[in-house]
C-alpha cells in the first residue's frame, strides 16, 4: 500500500534544505546569536516534521524566514556590490574582446564607394526634415535631417568655437560654443559640418579655406573664433549620412598571413607619406589589400596588374568591371597615381610591405599617395558590417 507525502511537510522539507544552506553558505558572516537562533529554529522544524504538526510548521515557516532576511543587515550592500562586480567583470570582457579579437570601426571617408559608404552629407536650401515615416526610415538608416536656426546673439568662442562629440558610437555631433558660455548642437560631424553643409559660408561672407590632410584631400574651411552670430540666422541645412560600421576581425593575422584582395584596416603609424598632427596619434584606414610583400604591382588604368597579370580577386574585378567615364555599379576602375596627386603607378613591393587601395580610386589617398603599408601596422581583416540597416549589411566582399 502506498502513502502520498502531504504537499505541507514536502514544503517543510524544501524549507529545511534551503536554511541548512544558508547556514552552510553564509555562517561566517553570521552573528554568532543569529546563527544560534536560526540553529534553534531549524531543530523545531525538524521536530514539527516528525510529529506532522502542520500548523507548527507554517509559523516556524514565516519565523525562519522573517530571521534570515534580518540576519545579514549588509546583505542588500553585498548585493549591490556584487552585481557592480559582475558588470566590472562584463565591461573588462568587452575590452579584451575590443584589444584583442573584434573592434567596431566607423568608415570616415568615400574611398572605399560603393563597396562601403563613408559619412557623407548633401546641403540643401530648404529644410529637409521629412514626415513621420521617412523619420522612422532613417532610424535604420542612419540618416539624419538637419535644420538650424540659432537661437542665441553672441560671438562664437575665440578659444575653442567648436567641438565635435559622439552619442553612443553612431551619431557624431558638434556643438558651437559662444564667449558667454552659451551652445548650439547641431547632428553632424565636424568635416561634413564644416565642408559639404559649409557651416563657415553660412557665418562669413568669404569661407577661409585651408590645407587638409585627411585622406580624401577635402577642402575643410577654418572657424577662428569669435564670428558674429545672430539669432535665427541658419547655421546648417542639409542630410548627414553616417556611414557603415563594421566589425574588424583583430585576431586571424596572428595565426594567417594577409590574403590578396580582402579589405582590412591598418593604422597610420610610420608611414611616411600621411601626415597626421603628433596631437592626434595614430589613426586607422580601411583600404583593399592590393598589394602581397614581393609582388609588383602596376596601374593600367582602368586595369590593377600584379605580378604582369591582370588582377583575378574578385574585389578587384569588381571595380575593373566600369571606367571613369561609363561606371558600372559604381565602380570606375582604377585611376593612375596623378588623379589623386600621387606618383606611384609601379611598385615592387619589400619582404614586409602590403600595397593598399581604395574602390572609389579616384577619390581615394592611398598608397599611389603615400606608399606601402609596414606589415606592423596591420590590424586586420573588416568582417561584418553590422549598421546601418542597408544592403551593405552583412559580410563585406
Amino acid at each position: 500500500m502506498f502513502f502520498l507525502t502531504p504537499r505541507y511537510l514536502k514544503q517543510a522539507k524544501l524549507l529545511y534544505k534551503g536554511v541548512t544552506r544558508f547556514i552552510n553558505y553564509k555562517r561566517d558572516r553570521l552573528p554568532p546569536a543569529k546563527l544560534d537562533e536560526i540553529l534553534a529554529l531549524r531543530a523545531d522544524l525538524r521536530e514539527a516534521m516528525k510529529n506532522r504538526d502542520r500548523e507548527r510548521i507554517r509559523q516556524l515557516n514565516d519565523e525562519l524566514n522573517r530571521v534570515c532576511e534580518k540576519a545579514l543587515p549588509d546583505a542588500a550592500q553585498s548585493e549591490i556590490a556584487e552585481n557592480v562586480e559582475v558588470i566590472f567583470v562584463a565591461i573588462v570582457i568587452a575590452l579584451g574582446i575590443r584589444a584583442y579579437i573584434a573592434q567596431p570601426f566607423q568608415i570616415p571617408t568615400g574611398s572605399m564607394q560603393p563597396t562601403l559608404n563613408g559619412i557623407t552629407a548633401e546641403a540643401t536650401a530648404q529644410d529637409p526634415t521629412p514626415g513621420l515615416m521617412g523619420r522612422l526610415a532613417a532610424l535604420f538608416t542612419s540618416t539624419r535631417y538637419i535644420h538650424v536656426v540659432s537661437d542665441h546673439e553672441g560671438r562664437l568662442d575665440t578659444r575653442q568655437p567648436i567641438t565635435e562629440h559622439r552619442f553612443l558610437i553612431f551619431m557624431p555631433y558638434c556643438k558651437l560654443h559662444f564667449q558667454d558660455g552659451h551652445t548650439i548642437k547641431i547632428n553632424a560631424p565636424q568635416r561634413q559640418l564644416l565642408d559639404e553643409l559649409q557651416l563657415v559660408k553660412h557665418i562669413r561672407s568669404e569661407p577661409v579655406e585651408t590645407t587638409n590632410d585627411t585622406p580624401d584631400r577635402r577642402v575643410i574651411y577654418g572657424l577662428g573664433g569669435g564670428e558674429m552670430i545672430r539669432k535665427g540666422q541658419l547655421l546648417a541645412s542639409g542630410i548627414v549620412r553616417n556611414g557603415d560600421h563594421v566589425l574588424v576581425d583583430k585576431f586571424s593575422y596572428h595565426f594567417r598571413a594577409p590574403r590578396r584582395g580582402e579589405v582590412f584596416v591598418f593604422t597610420t603609424k610610420h608611414i611616411r607619406g600621411i601626415n597626421v598632427p603628433a596631437e592626434q596619434g595614430a589613426q586607422h584606414y580601411i583600404k583593399r589589400l592590393a598589394g602581397m610583400p614581393g609582388d609588383l604591382l602596376e596601374i593600367q588604368s582602368p586595369k590593377l596588374f600584379i605580378n604582369g597579370k591582370e588582377a583575378e580577386e574578385p574585389g578587384f574585378r569588381k571595380v575593373m568591371q566600369g571606367t571613369r567615364t561609363e561606371p558600372v555599379a559604381g565602380y570606375r576602375g582604377y585611376g593612375f597615381a596623378e588623379s589623386v596627386g600621387g606618383v606611384i603607378n609601379k611598385i615592387q613591393l619589400r619582404s614586409e610591405d602590403y600595397f593598399a587601395m581604395g574602390d572609389n580610386s579616384y577619390n581615394s589617398s592611398d598608397s599611389r599617395v603615400w606608399g606601402a603599408v609596414p606589415e606592423r601596422n596591420l590590424v586586420g581583416p573588416a568582417l561584418f558590417c553590422y549598421w546601418p540597416l542597408t544592403r551593405h549589411w552583412g559580410t563585406i566582399p
